[in-house]
C-alpha cells in the first residue's frame, strides 16, 4: 500500500464517503486503517494446507442445507431437488414466503420435508451447527456471505457461496484460513466459468492454440432496469433490488467475478501465475442520483432513502498486471444503456478469441476470422469433457442458459466422488477481493495497490485446471413430475 494514511484521507475527503463504504467500516479512516492492518497481518502468512487440487473424502449421499431462499436459493433447490443421492435436510430464511415456496417444491418432488430455521437473524447459526449436514449453500445478500461461510466451514461443513464471497480483504483471508484449517471446500458459485464458449476457449488457451496469453479483458456490463426498483410483495423491502441499490453507493467494481473469473482461468492465475497489482479508475455519476431524486420527488416513500445521496460512478475500469508481466482489463457498468456484455477477450501471441459482442469469434492466426466450419471443428476438439457431458441437461434445466445448473451439478458430483474443486477458496478470495481493492484505488486517485497472494506462494506449483469427468460423472437427474 504505497500511499500514506494522510495522503489517502486528503484524496478521499472530497467525497461524502459515509454510506459509501462496505458494511463494517465506520469511516474512510477506518477503511484505510483496516486495509493497512490486513496487509501487515498477512504479509508473511504461511499456508496451513493447500486446498487447490485437494480431494476431500467422498460423500456418496450428500446432505445439504440452504441459508437464503430468494430467487437464487429457490432456483438452486429446484436443481438439487432433482439430483440422485442428494437430500435437502434444512432450509433457513427470515421470511415466511420463500420458506413455504421451497417446502412446496420439495414436497411436489417427493422429497422429505426439510427442517426450517427462522424467527431471528441468527437462526442460520443453528443450522450450520447440525451434525447431519455435509454442504451448506450461502445465498443471502452479499453483506452476509463471509460471516456465514466462515461459520459453515468452522462448523465442519463444505460451503458453496454466491458471488461475491466477501466485501473486505480481511474477510477474504478469513475464508482462506477457515478452509485450510478445516480442510473443507469453500466454493464460489461463479457460473460464467462454465459458459459453453468460454470454457472451450479456456481449454484452447491451456492447449496453446492461441500461443501465450498476453492480455485478456472481461466485464460485467448489465444495465439495471429499472433503476431503484421497489421490491413488490411478497418480496420484502430488503430483497435483491434494495441491496443492489445500496451496493451502488460504493465506488469500485462491485460485481467483479463474472468478468474476472473466466479470464483468470484462461491465464492460469493461481495455477502458474498470479495477480500482482491493480489500478482502478471510475467515472462520475451522471444517472443514478438524478434518477433517485426524481423518484423521490414523485412522492415515493420507498425512494426517499436514496434522495440527495452521492452515488458511485457509472463505469469502473480496472487494469491488473501479473507477476509474469501479463495484463488484464476488467470493466463494470450496471447503469448506462448499452448491450449486455462480459467481453471475454483473450489476446495471445498466436491467436485471438472474443465472445462479446455476439456472436463469439475466434481468429486462429490473430487476423483471419474462423469460418463456421472451423468454429465447429474447434468445438468438437476443445469443448471440455464436463461441458460435453452435461450441456444438454444443463440447457434443459436452465439457469443463465445452463451455467447455473452446471455449477450445481459439478459441485455435487465432485463432493460425492471426492474430486478436487474447479473453483477453490483461493479463487473465491482473489476474485472477490477485487471489490475492496478497486474501492481503495478509486479513493486514491487510481493509485496502484498490491493484490494479495492468497495461495501464499503455492500458485507456482498448483495443479492445472481440469474439466474432465475422471473419477466422477455419476450424479444423475431423477425423473420426477414437473
Amino acid at each position: 500500500m504505497k500511499s500514506s494514511r494522510r495522503q489517502f484521507l486528503a484524496r478521499s475527503s472530497v467525497l461524502p464517503f459515509l454510506g459509501f463504504l462496505p458494511p463494517g467500516y465506520r469511516s474512510p479512516e477506518d477503511f484505510y486503517e483496516t486495509m493497512e492492518a490486513t496487509t501487515s497481518q498477512y504479509r508473511d502468512r504461511k499456508q496451513v494446507f493447500n486446498m487447490c487440487g485437494y480431494s476431500a473424502p467422498a460423500i456418496p449421499h450428500l446432505r445439504v442445507g440452504y441459508i437464503g431462499l430468494g430467487n437464487r436459493g429457490y432456483a438452486s433447490i429446484q436443481r438439487l431437488g432433482r439430483m440422485n443421492a442428494v437430500e435437502i435436510l434444512a432450509i433457513c430464511d427470515v421470511y415466511d414466503y420463500p420458506i413455504q415456496r421451497a417446502k412446496d417444491f420439495l414436497k411436489s418432488k417427493g422429497c422429505p420435508e426439510p427442517a426450517v430455521y427462522t424467527g431471528s437473524n441468527e437462526a442460520w447459526k443453528g443450522m450450520c451447527e447440525r451434525d447431519d449436514l455435509d454442504l451448506i449453500y450461502v445465498l443471502t445478500p452479499t453483506f452476509y456471505h463471509a460471516e456465514m461461510t466462515v461459520h459453515a466451514l468452522t462448523s465442519g461443513k463444505h460451503a458453496a457461496v454466491e458471488v461475491s464471497a466477501a466485501q473486505r480483504v480481511d474477510d477474504c483471508w478469513r475464508l482462506v484460513d477457515a478452509s485450510e484449517r478445516t480442510r473443507r471446500h469453500c466454493v464460489l458459485l461463479e457460473n460464467c466459468v462454465y459458459d459453453f464458449f468460454e470454457s472451450m476457449a479456456i481449454n484452447m488457451a491451456h492447449q496453446g492454440v492461441f500461443g501465450e496469453i498476453i492480455h485478456a479483458e472481461g466485464a460485467y456490463i448489465n444495465p439495471e432496469r429499472p433503476l431503484f426498483e421497489e421490491p413488490k410483495p411478497p418480496h420484502s423491502k430488503e430483497s435483491a433490488p434494495w441491496y443492489g441499490s445500496v451496493l451502488a453507493m460504493a465506488p469500485g467494481n462491485r460485481i467483479p467475478t463474472h468478468g474476472t473469473a473466466p479470464i483468470c482461468q484462461a491465464m492460469k492465475i493461481g495455477r502458474g501465475d498470479r495477480l500482482d497489482y491493480l489500478t482502478s479508475m471510475e467515472t462520475d455519476d451522471f444517472i443514478r442520483a438524478k434518477t433517485a431524486n426524481d423518484l423521490a420527488a414523485s412522492g415515493s416513500v420507498y425512494h426517499q432513502q436514496f434522495k440527495n445521496k452521492r452515488h458511485a460512478g457509472n463505469v469502473n475500469t480496472t487494469m491488473i498486471r501479473t507477476v509474469k508481466g501479463k495484463t488484464l482489463l476488467v470493466e463494470f457498468d450496471a447503469v448506462n444503456p448499452r448491450p449486455y456484455s462480459r467481453i471475454f477477450q483473450l489476446s495471445g501471441s498466436k491467436g485471438f478469441a472474443q465472445k462479446y459482442p455476439l456472436p463469439p469469434r475466434i481468429y486462429p492466426d490473430g487476423e483471419r476470422l474462423a469460418s463456421a466450419a472451423e468454429l465447429k471443428a474447434f468445438e468438437d476438439k476443445y469443448t471440455p469433457e464436463l461441458v460435453r457431458f452435461i450441456e444438454r441437461t444443463a440447457k434443459r434445466f436452465g439457469g443463465h442458459g445452463g451455467m447455473d445448473f452446471t455449477v450445481d451439478w459439478r459441485l455435487v458430483d465432485n463432493l460425492r466422488n471426492g474430486r478436487p474443486m474447479d473453483v477453490d477458496v483461493y479463487d473465491a478470495a482473489l476474485w472477490s477481493s477485487i471489490t475492496p481493492l478497486t474501492l481503495w484505488s478509486v479513493m486514491n486517485r487510481s493509485s496502484p495497490i498490491d493484490v494479495p497472494d492468497f495461495t501464499c506462494g503455492a500458485w507456482s506449483t498448483n495443479p492445472p485446471l481440469s474439466l474432465t469427468l475422471q473419477g466422477g460423472g455419476n450424479t444423475v437427474i431423477r425423473e420426477v413430475p414437473g
